[in-house]
């Protein structure tokens, strides 16, 4: 029988990024999937990143990286992880789309991709000790 202790996996970064990225996910995106219904791409994923962003810089500068002293330099790589991370999210959206795919389906087909970025880019760049 395999044991594990909840203390230790609280505390690896890839697993609690893993848990608060769900939780902002399943906020983002369920917001992302009802404005995806009647509007364009572009508005229905830029309210969508404005909550991500709100919510992700709290969760995983404080929780997951533990920033402990706010620094602007942090809050300026996020921005710019965050705008690249809209970009490719919209604009894939719209080349599927364009070909005849779901939004929605193409949407939630590109979250484990956009979530791998947002995570290397964090925890090598953004987040960076």
């Amino acid at each position: 029988m395999i044991s594990v202790n909840l203390k230790n996996i609280y505390k690896n970064k890839s697993y609690k990024f893993l848990l608060f990225g769900l939780l902002n996910l399943f906020i983002t995106n369920l917001t992302i999937q009802f404005l995806l219904l009647f509007q364009k791409a572009i508005f229905a994923t830029f309210i969508g990143q404005i909550i991500n962003f709100s919510l992700g810089f709290y969760f995983y500068s404080s929780k997951v990286f533990e920033i402990r002293v706010f620094r602007l330099i942090n809050l300026s790589k996020y921005t710019l992880l965050n705008l690249i991370l809209w970009f490719l999210n919209w604009k894939t959206i719209e080349l599927f789309h364009s070909y005849g795919f779901s939004k929605n389906i193409v949407a939630l087909v590109l979250i484990p991709f956009l979530a791998l970025i947002s995570y290397l880019a964090q925890k090598n760049i953004v987040f960076k000790k």
